[in-house]
């Protein structure tokens, strides 16, 4: 029998019920969303992985032994959740047919080594631990398994890239820290990944496939109960839809001394009209009250204001607060906050920040000291 001390036992046996735990909570909670089914399946799967180790302690039970190995190609799986996260958590889109597409590589790793899973379980035991395994399936498993870790790391990271710029391009409102984080998430996904990549040139270091289990293991699940308690995480309001971007030359619809003369206009607009008061502003709904369209008002801020449309409104909003923030000492500054046009206290606080560099009550207590 295989025998592991332990502390990992109970590291692995805690491991697995809590991913069970979360799993059950993400996709029968109430208010759960497409990102959260996501995560509740992914836990899952990291349940599996975790007590793959525990059935092989215990593969004197008949049962548990006939599942013996087949949680070790899991990790094949990993890439794909983390592409499927990212792009249900931003916009809430529903899983869809063509998706299942994503399990290639989990279903390549299942299919090479069928032959390894449908041996009795004990000796599927003894082909690992004897090292009798064919070392050219273990390898191309392996390359597998890292291949789809890092494709679908280049894939998320092109899609948050890509929401980013149309959230810029097209709202007014909403968290910038929301992809300050999912970048966190991409860098912490990647550092694990380069630590079992190590381990395995190291010939397969033990310790460093503890430490990125363990470390995989925190980021999912802390991740999943962070989705749990709000599943709306990282959603981003109004920005619905995913257009692909085609490659095109890019035209410009105006020449210099035009745009000069559509940006005074739409300056003019904004300093009489005050639409950015509106915390539902889009582009679409300022490009019609100007009379553009909004692939020309886009046009304008972009080449004359150099400022993409998030950036264009919401200088607006924090100079409105910066104007009264001193001069109504009386009111609070949520209060001035909503009143530009803000739609939550962490946005107003993220933009004032990324705007000002200080926090709002830190720039009234300088405003305060001046006078």
């Amino acid at each position: 029998m295989f025998i592991i001390s332990i502390p990992l036992q109970y590291l692995h046996a805690i491991g697995t019920f809590q991913g069970i735990l979360l799993t059950i909570m993400l996709l029968l909670g109430r208010g759960t969303t497409n990102a959260g089914r996501v995560l509740g399946v992914w836990c899952l799967f990291m349940a599996l992985y975790f007590c793959s180790p525990l059935i092989i302690v215990h593969s004197d039970n008949l049962v548990l032994a006939n599942f013996i190995g087949w949680g070790y190609f899991i990790p094949a799986s990993f890439g794909a959740f983390l592409y499927l996260y990212c792009r249900s958590a931003i916009i809430n889109k529903p899983f869809h047919f063509f998706d299942f597409f994503h399990s290639i590589p989990f279903l390549l790793c299942i299919i090479l080594n069928l032959d390894y899973l449908l041996t009795a379980p004990l000796d599927r035991i003894a082909l690992v631990y004897n090292g009798q395994r064919e070392q050219d399936i273990v390898l191309i498993t392996q390359l597998i398994m890292f291949l789809q870790a890092f494709v679908y790391l280049g894939f998320s990271i092109q899609l948050i890239v890509k929401f980013k710029k149309q959230a810029d391009d097209t709202l007014s409102s909403f968290n910038p820290n929301i992809f300050i984080w999912l970048w966190i998430l991409l860098s912490m996904y990647t550092v694990v990944w380069l630590i079992e990549v190590a381990g395995v040139l190291l010939n397969g270091n033990y310790i460093l496939a503890i430490v990125s289990d363990i470390l995989f293991l925190c980021l999912i699940y802390s991740i999943s109960m962070a989705q749990w308690r709000e599943p709306k995480l990282f959603f981003i309001d109004k920005l619905i839809s995913f257009p692909v971007i085609k490659k095109e030359v890019k035209t410009e619809s105006f020449d210099s001394e035009t745009r000069k003369n559509l940006l005074d206009d739409i300056l003019e607009f904004m300093n009489d009209k005050q639409p950015y008061l509106d915390n539902n502003l889009t582009i679409d709904s300022l490009a019609i009250s100007i009379g553009l369209s909004s692939h020309h008002l886009s046009e304008v801020l972009n080449q004359q204001a150099k400022q993409n449309f998030y950036q264009f409104i919401n200088e607006y909003r924090v100079n409105f607060i910066c104007e009264r923030i001193f001069e109504e000492q009386n009111r609070k500054i949520l209060d001035l906050a909503m009143d530009a046009g803000f739609s939550s206290k962490s946005t107003f606080n993220a933009v004032f920040k990324q705007f000002k560099g200080i926090t709002p009550s830190q720039y009234r207590k300088e405003q305060n000291n001046k006078n």
